[in-house]
């Protein structure tokens, strides 16, 4: 069983192409690039911490929104420090992970030395997508990612599929590039508990393995071809060979890169519900935030029980503000909507103060229909007993006006408003285009 898996499973990195992709996973992919460049771009504490400490890079391959370079492993690492800095990466819910901001800074960092066409970097993204979301299935329980960090666990594996594909490897190069990548699999959420910045080096680590596992298989070094479903291998690690076959049913005809969603708040995926109904509330009845006696969120117990999300404070940093469904909650109903500056400043004493007030509850009607559908409920009781509700069935991702609109105001202080929409008819006519240097062109800033 695990040959044939790993066989199949490298198969796809090595025959999948655009045009075997429907026009819908093309959009998506596109969109999902988009995304993640307004992510990249955003300057972040730890994007200028982790530049400094590494000292000057040196290399060919671009590093998004600044005018240095470094080495493609190198510059891949430091591409996806700032997009997990932002906190509003792409996500499959399933999961629990973000393959965006592991599989496009491999991808961009190795699109210059692949001389690729931009066609294959587009199906190199979806094949780093499909293996992602398709090993998470396998992998990631509530359990698993009660102690370990998802996009840290199979994003390594992720992204070396992704430049297997870029670099037109072969089957048995493509099978040691995984191997390879399987053996890096790592991230604790100790920090999700702790509130610190480690996370944002999970997604840094995979992209750099995955750059670096595919440039050594073709230089010809080898590895374990079971080293992913093998008895001893990644998926023997979680105790998840039984559900081996979620690697490969439908590959190549069922695309999980259409779970993929677009949250609208820079924090955590199971936050993104409830802020929704959150600004549902306030644009329908316009509490006064100190008449707020309490406020009660239902969620599935996969979310409730994700590290970090059920803490009411006091909350005293934005990694901890990031991640508390109680906060998220109480900061958009103090700030009447969904900023980015309701993150911002997690000592805020009134938000901090109706945090304090809410409780998450796992719903046993939500949690039975998770993760096909990742719905939530809120429920705001006033001081003179009135209750404010508002329910969903499942968290409605960001439009594609939304995601382009994002990316302008991130973008555009960068490259400019012109560079900017250059940028994105670079992206909307990759499968079009015989090189992705054209792309690496724009993203150089003016």
């Amino acid at each position: 069983m695990g040959d044939d898996i790993g066989s199949e499973l490298a198969g796809f990195c090595v025959a999948a192409t655009t045009q075997r992709f429907p026009a819908d996973v093309i959009g998506k992919v596109k969109l999902c690039l988009v995304d993640f460049l307004s992510a990249a771009v955003t300057p972040s504490v730890e994007a200028r911490i982790t530049l400094q400490a590494l000292g000057e890079p040196a290399g060919d391959a671009l590093i998004l929104g600044t005018a240095a370079r470094a080495a493609a492993p190198t510059a891949a690492y430091l591409n996806s420090v700032p997009a997990a800095a932002t906190g509003r990466t792409d996500t499959h819910v399933e999961s629990s992970s973000h393959p965006g901001m592991v599989v496009f800074p491999a991808l961009l960092a190795l699109a210059g030395q692949a001389e690729a066409s931009g066609g294959r970097l587009l199906s190199a993204a979806v094949v780093g997508y499909e293996v992602m979301c398709r090993l998470g299935s396998a992998v990631i329980t509530p359990e698993v990612a009660a102690t370990f960090r998802p996009t840290g666990v199979i994003g390594p594996v992720a992204a070396a599929a992704a430049c297997a594909h870029l670099l037109a490897l072969g089957e048995a190069a493509t099978r040691a590039a995984l191997g390879m990548a399987a053996n890096a699999a790592c991230g604790f959420n100790e920090w999700a508990r702790a509130g610190t910045q480690e996370h944002v080096l999970h997604s840094a680590m995979a992209a750099r393995t995955g750059v670096e596992s595919a440039l050594l298989a073709a230089a010809g070094l080898t590895a374990s071809g079971g080293a992913v479903e093998g008895a001893a291998g990644l998926l023997a690690a979680f105790g998840a060979r039984s559900r081996a076959h979620r690697l490969t049913e439908g590959l190549g005809t069922r695309f999980a890169i259409r779970d993929i969603v677009h949250k609208p708040a820079p924090a955590c995926i199971y936050v993104q519900g409830p802020c929704r109904l959150a600004e549902e509330i306030v644009r329908r009845h316009h509490p006064d935030p100190a008449r707020i006696e309490s406020v009660l969120v239902g969620l599935a117990d996969q979310a409730a029980r994700y590290p970090g999300c059920d803490n009411g404070g006091p909350i005293i940093d934005v990694v901890a503000a990031q991640l508390s469904v109680q906060f998220s909650v109480a900061s958009v109903l103090v700030a009447g909507g969904i900023l980015d500056r309701n993150w911002r400043n997690p000592a805020d004493p009134e938000t901090n103060r109706l945090a304090a007030r809410s409780r998450l509850v796992a719903d046993p009607e939500l949690s039975a229909r998770f993760p096909a559908r990742n719905g939530a409920r809120v429920q705001v009781l006033l001081d003179d007993g009135r209750v404010l509700a508002a329910e969903q069935d499942t968290f409605p991702s960001m439009t594609a006006g939304e995601i382009v609109r994002r990316f302008h105001l991130a973008a555009d202080p960068v490259y400019g408003r012109a560079g900017g929409e250059a940028i994105l008819a670079c992206v909307d006519g990759l499968d079009r285009a015989p090189s992705a240097t054209g792309l690496l062109h724009t993203l150089q800033p003016r």
